[in-house]
């Protein structure tokens, strides 16, 4: 005997179609993560003001053709859908949006300008944890973030976009020991994976649900 779904099993899966099935959020937050790791190239180049004006541009750019993309691409393939929001989604929403804020904002000051941080230095014993405090944190917020997100919208890559983007932070903070001189390889790999994933989901989005062609 089968039984219907739920009425909030059907709004997750809503919300996943609309906002993660086409892969064009994965591409953003990889170009945008992508854009960090080639951020001390540009600085060398650029110099701390045009380079931080630049990574802003850039930014607004992909935010703006991400919009375009999903109006030009996924609205005509799965049309528009307006949920109905409850307090409880209401207030899941703000929290995830200031976190989203919170954590970046975070991470991009960590990678951006490392010179706020703490001074490093090593105390008696193994004392990495310590010497790394901070970067630790902002992994741990990583992971939550995304695992929070995960949960909440039933996406389970994005738990593995947590740790990847958490564990490149950490990982780039610990080779280069405060901002790296050239490209910053963890990080880039991190994007590199978020990206052929996105890729990859936009290219079957494509081919499972093509545009509908009405006969006049």
């Amino acid at each position: 005997m089968s039984t219907s779904p739920s009425l909030p099993n059907v709004q997750k899966r809503i919300l996943q179609l609309v906002n993660y099935e086409d892969g064009l959020w994965d591409l953003l937050l990889g170009i945008i993560f992508m854009e960090l790791a080639v951020y001390p190239i540009t600085r060398a180049r650029l110099g701390p003001a045009w380079n931080l004006a630049l990574f802003v541009g850039v930014m607004l750019l992909c935010v703006a053709g991400y919009f375009i993309l999903r109006w030009q691409v996924s609205m005509p393939r799965i049309g528009y859908v307006r949920s109905r929001r409850s307090p409880a989604r209401k207030l899941i929403l703000a929290i995830t949006i200031v976190l989203v804020a919170l954590t970046f904002g975070l991470v991009i000051l960590t990678l951006v300008s490392p010179g706020w941080l703490p001074n490093r230095a090593p105390g008696a014993g193994p004392d990495w944890l310590r010497e790394y405090l901070i970067d630790t944190i902002v992994m741990l917020c990583m992971v939550g973030l995304f695992s929070l997100m995960g949960y909440f919208f039933g996406v389970s890559r994005l738990y593995l976009y947590g740790w990847l983007l958490g564990g490149g932070n950490l990982a780039a903070q610990m080779i280069y020991q405060g901002a790296p001189e050239g490209f910053n390889v963890p990080l880039g790999l991190a994007a590199s994976v978020i990206l052929l994933i996105g890729l990859g989901l936009l290219v079957r989005f494509l081919r499972k649900y093509p545009v509908q062609i009405q006969d006049a």
